[in-house]
């Protein structure tokens, strides 16, 4: 790509001269405003004032760390519970005849019992759930004349997935997930920062374009009032014609309207700023910003295949492209696991104790032993449920890969035209540069010619017009060239790095 080489002190003093020279309106509305107090920023300062106080960056950085409490919540699934329960139950149960006749006669018996049972329960990571529990009743019935009886058991149960739920990465899933979505949620981060960085940015220099086309109009509206005042002194000695006059007085009448209107737009790109650098406008309102930065000319050489490389290496949005993918290969896994039978093993072991006392009904438990061995399973006849949702991972996964690629194709067409709007905005610089200096001349030959008697104030004015629009048409170039700059730093994901500007997540 070609250089030009452009002066940095030929644009620093258009601008000073800019700033310094022509700004009577600013200075005017001061005045009336004598409240106002003068914010004078850079963009330094500025950027510090988006990182601490703009809203959609604060709204954006609470979601990691709600992502890491959904975490901290899907993780509990593991947390061990305790189940206790005290009960009493009396009743009374009517014999049939010839029960009546072995119980003495009795029409029905009566019983009184209280229970206590504790359980400790929970799952681990393998898909194992276990159970260690203790229960103990205490019994008064017909049969035993009111005598309590005691009846204990403790033990563990335990039931083992063996094909679907076996193992850590189905049962720990919906964790890994949630940390997949806390990386989405840093790289949305980085990118809203990206964002709103570059969005300042910009329009930090459009309200420095602004001011410098007030103060272009300023330039304008003065020359204006200077060839009027030359036509009232010469109406006066009568060398020029009431007309001269009239087509003066029209032409200063139409740049005091072109300064209003653009002072409109100076507001107007204030108040755009305030919206960035503050989390109350409100409070901002007698504040008046003053752009203290000069935009740069200094030419770049950007390099189509490095500049590519940065945007896959670097742009958040192609990092959160990829871990979606990686999210569909562990519902892909999940899935396919969820396809098979339900196996389980079940197993139990414990000891029994009977007493008519609490402590009798303990002793000699380990004398009666009771356990369990068992396969429980449950087959599916069609499935179709378990076989859809592999079927929609596997066809997600491929949009996913899909959406990935589309991405590879716009960073480098976003690349690609942001290095070719630096290109035509160096260019544009010197055309700029070029038609500003030839109004210059062009003017001046006019107003020589006026002096000579053979122009117009209308031709003046005309040309006093050009040269107004050649200089806000440089202006422009290079405030555009340097936001061109800052998006060339966006595509390529760099402008957090270029601007020193660490997030700090963990």
């Amino acid at each position: 790509m070609k250089a030009y080489n452009y002066s940095t002190g030929y644009v620093i003093s258009i601008f000073l001269l800019c700033i310094f020279s022509f700004s009577p309106v600013l200075s005017q509305a001061a005045e009336d405003a004598p409240d106002k107090k003068i914010l004078r920023l850079s963009l330094e300062e500025g950027k510090i004032m988006v990182l601490q106080k703009n809203l959609d960056i604060a709204i954006e950085r609470i979601v990691p760390e709600l992502e890491e409490v959904r975490i901290d919540k899907e993780k509990g699934v593991f947390d061990p519970g305790i189940t206790a329960s005290l009960k009493r139950e009396d009743s009374e149960t009517p014999l049939s005849s010839r029960s009546s006749a072995a119980a003495g006669g009795r029409t029905n018996t009566e019983s009184e019992t209280y229970s206590i049972s504790t359980e400790i329960s929970g799952k681990i990571p393998l898909g194992t759930e276990y159970s260690l529990g203790f229960d103990d009743t205490r019994t008064k019935n017909t049969f035993n004349q009111f005598d309590p009886e005691y009846d204990s058991f403790a033990g563990i149960k335990i039931t083992q997935p063996l094909l679907k739920d076996l193992g850590n990465d189905v049962n720990r899933f919906n964790i890994h997930i949630t940390q997949k979505n806390r990386d989405i949620s840093v790289s949305e981060l980085r990118q809203r920062v990206i964002d709103t960085v570059t969005e300042f940015k910009k329009a930090y220099w459009d309200m420095v374009l602004a001011i410098e086309d007030l103060n272009v109009k300023n330039e304008s509206l003065r020359l204006a009032e200077s060839l009027l005042d030359l036509n009232h002194k010469k109406l006066k000695a009568e060398v020029v014609s009431p007309l001269e006059v009239t087509q003066a007085e029209a032409g200063a009448a139409s740049r005091r309207e072109d300064v209003i209107i653009v002072l409109k737009t100076v507001r107007e790109k204030e108040t755009a700023l305030k919206r960035f650098i503050s989390d109350d406008i409100y409070a901002m309102r007698d504040v008046e910003i003053l752009p203290v930065d000069v935009p740069s000319a200094a030419p770049v050489n950007p390099d189509l295949e490095a500049g590519y490389r940065e945007g896959l290496q670097n742009r958040p949005d192609y990092r959160k492209a990829k871990i979606e993918i990686e999210k569909k290969e562990l519902s892909i896994q999940y899935a396919d696991n969820q396809k098979f039978p339900d196996i389980d093993l079940e197993a139990s072991y414990g000891y029994n104790g009977l007493g008519s006392s609490f402590g009798g009904s303990l002793n000699g438990m380990e004398n009666n032993p009771e356990w369990t061995l068992g396969v429980m399973i449950k087959v599916p006849l069609w499935n179709r449920s378990a076989k859809g949702d592999l079927r929609i991972a596997r066809l997600e996964a491929r949009q996913a890969l899909l959406h990935l690629k589309k991405l590879e194709q716009e960073i480098l067409a976003e690349i690609y035209n942001a290095i070719q709007a630096l290109d035509a905005d160096k260019k544009r610089i010197e055309a700029a540069k070029i038609s500003k200096q030839l109004a210059e001349e062009s003017l001046r030959a006019e107003e020589l010619k006026l002096g000579e008697g053979l122009s117009t104030s209308h031709n003046v004015l005309d040309f006093q017009e050009d040269l107004a629009e050649a200089r806000s048409r440089e202006i422009s170039a290079v405030i555009d060239y340097n936001k061109s700059l800052i998006e060339f730093s966006r595509v390529r994901g760099t402008i957090l790095e270029e601007e020193g500007i660490s997030l700090d997540i963990k």
